[in-house]
């Protein structure tokens, strides 16, 4: 038997004990004792949805969902198509654009949804637990309602809700499941269950129901997938669909047959307090697929009758196993803190040689070159799949996530992309901001434009003050010296056409106007103004040409041009008002 490494694989499978510590505790229970009692005081009217609010404790919310029985065979009778609804358009993700919902699940939510509203905005101010649940369509209701509260709440809210379910079908997309509210979820499902099993191809359909499009129903969450031998915890969509196919041609009884989840439990919480020997049934050799075998058996599953390759499994737990096992996204974070403190000290050391960054490393001046481009790529790697990361995720998870991490990626942005556009021209490339610029770098930029505010009279006189330790706030600063520099050589190239001339100066005209534009925000680093910068280096030509006789352009009065005519430039970041 081949040695695993301690952090590699489990040495068991624990979806049985997972399954077993959430049955014993009082979470389920709590979460299916409401519901009962509000289906014996429901309204006899034909399509009413009812709604409960209990508060058991203080620090407790129940919110149940309980449709009537005529009102969920009138919306079953919609039809188990999914279709698109905009109001949950903050699930979708770049490769996800849509998220469409099960349309008998939508026939129940929608007339709540004003009514919804007013209840959202009640729960979203209350603290401690909150518990959301339902049964059957009920349970589906409950969930839409979970995911709408959550998409309301901020990071800074006191009560994080967590939807229970019992025996609640399907009732959405792919795009269901690429959202992290995916462990809010707990779904309870009988494979005795026959509202549980709808809308799958080999499902039993509710009545003008169609399958169309029920290939592309996806579960999502964690599911507690019960049979007469125990329960299991997965959260595999394609493991949870093989148990609902599975229970879906062995129930018997039509969509009439109500499941009693109460008993469910006390069976289930009898076995778990009182567990017996687990009998795989064959011999295995290594205990995690021994683990994995014993847990599809009690849910039902037979891997060799039902096509279930444990290799596979064994293998995706293994991969879960290396996420989990991964520093969270706050310790890889503060990592990278690393590769910036080399690229501090690289900055400090050009400093104190009265040189500016930028033209230190394109000319190669220091010995720590070599290591600073170790640097850049450990944080080019990691901000590529942090803003990759950031663009799958729905969009208002994205907008979170972007808000979270968006200082580190601005700082990240203002120190190393001048650095890739120093390797870029000194390539000999042109036209870095169109041709070359990492899309990673665009977007880094287009969120932090979204979330900055223009500064008020107080900051930027804060900024008046710090200007001499502030990095540069156009990370693209250095691709437009550049872009001057080679359209001063154009001017004075005498092959320049007259065309390219006139573009070259207007091009130019609109640097200066840019560069003065940078000055007054204090949004530039007073290095640029170094002796032998690019910048200086740019300006001691263009100075000499707009003196010359041969300007092709009447001399047009900018503020830039007075501003470094006049030298007062030497004094920026001095407090001194330019």
């Amino acid at each position: 038997m081949k040695r695993r490494r301690m952090n590699q694989v489990p040495l068991f499978s624990s979806a049985g004990e997972l399954a077993n510590m959430l049955v014993t505790s009082n979470l389920i229970e709590a979460a299916w004792a409401k519901i009962p009692e509000l289906q014996r005081g429901q309204s006899a009217l034909p399509s009413s949805v009812q709604t409960m609010v209990d508060h058991p404790t203080p620090k407790c919310t129940i919110v149940v969902f309980a449709p009537s029985p005529d009102s969920t065979q009138d919306a079953l009778s919609q039809g188990g198509d999914l279709v698109p609804y905009p109001k949950f358009d903050f699930l979708c993700t770049k490769g996800c654009p849509s998220v469409s919902i099960n349309r008998a699940a939508l026939t129940l939510f929608t007339p709540l949804y004003d009514h919804l509203s007013g209840l959202k905005d009640e729960l979203n101010k209350r603290e401690g637990q909150l518990i959301i649940t339902g049964q059957s369509l009920g349970g589906s209701i409950a969930s839409l309602f979970t995911l709408f509260l959550l998409s309301s709440m901020d990071k800074e809210s006191k009560c994080r809700p967590i939807c229970i379910t019992f025996g609640s079908p399907l009732i959405g997309n792919f795009g269901f499941q690429h959202s992290h509210w995916n462990s809010f979820f707990l779904h309870l499902v009988s494979d005795k269950d026959p509202l549980s099993t709808l809308f799958l191809p080999s499902g039993r359909s509710a009545p003008t129901s169609s399958h169309s499009q029920a290939t592309a129903y996806k579960p999502f969450g964690t599911y507690l997938l019960c049979s007469e031998l125990g329960c299991a915890c997965f959260d595999d969509p394609d493991l949870i669909l093989k148990f609902l196919t599975v229970a879906s041609s062995e129930v018997a009884g039509g969509l009439q047959v109500v499941v009693d989840y109460g008993e469910i439990l006390r069976n289930l919480k009898y076995r778990a307090i009182c567990k017996g020997p687990r009998l795989v049934g064959e011999r295995l050799t290594d205990p995690f697929s021994a683990g994995i075998v014993m847990e599809l058996k009690t849910i039902g599953i037979d891997p060799a009758k039902h096509n279930i390759d444990i290799g596979t499994m064994e293998k995706d737990a293994s991969d879960l196993t290396w996420k989990t096992n991964k520093a969270t996204e706050a310790k890889k974070l503060n990592d990278r803190k690393i590769n910036m403190v080399w690229l501090e000290r690289y900055k400090k050391k050009a400093e104190d040689g009265k040189k500016d960054y930028y033209d230190c490393f394109r000319n190669e001046r220091l010995k720590m070159d070599v290591k600073i481009q170790w640097q850049m790529a450990d944080l080019t790697t990691y901000w590529e799949d942090m803003v990759a990361e950031a663009e799958r995720k729905p969009q208002k998870e994205g907008a979170s996530f972007r808000t979270g991490w968006l200082q580190a990626g601005t700082t990240y942005r203002r120190m190393v992309e001048p650095l890739d556009i120093a390797v870029f021209y000194k390539d000999g490339g042109r036209d870095y901001i169109n041709s070359k610029r990492s899309q990673h770098y665009k977007l880094l930029e287009q969120w932090y434009e979204e979330a900055a505010k223009p500064p008020t009279r107080e900051e930027l006189d804060s900024k008046k003050q710090k200007v001499s330790v502030l990095l540069t706030e156009d990370s693209c600063f250095w691709a437009h010296v550049e872009e001057a520099i080679l359209s001063c050589k154009s001017l004075t190239n005498a092959n320049s056409t007259p065309e390219l001339r006139e573009s070259s100066w207007n091009n130019l005209v609109k640097f200066g106007e840019y560069v003065m534009e940078q000055i007054e925000n204090y949004a530039v680093s007073p290095e640029i103004f170094l002796k032998d910068s690019c910048f200086m280096t740019w300006w001691g030509e263009y100075k000499v040409y707009i003196a010359s006789p041969s300007n092709p352009c009447s001399l047009r009065f900018i503020q830039f041009i007075d501003f470094m005519k006049t030298g007062r430039y030497g004094v920026y970041g001095r407090s001194e008002v330019p």
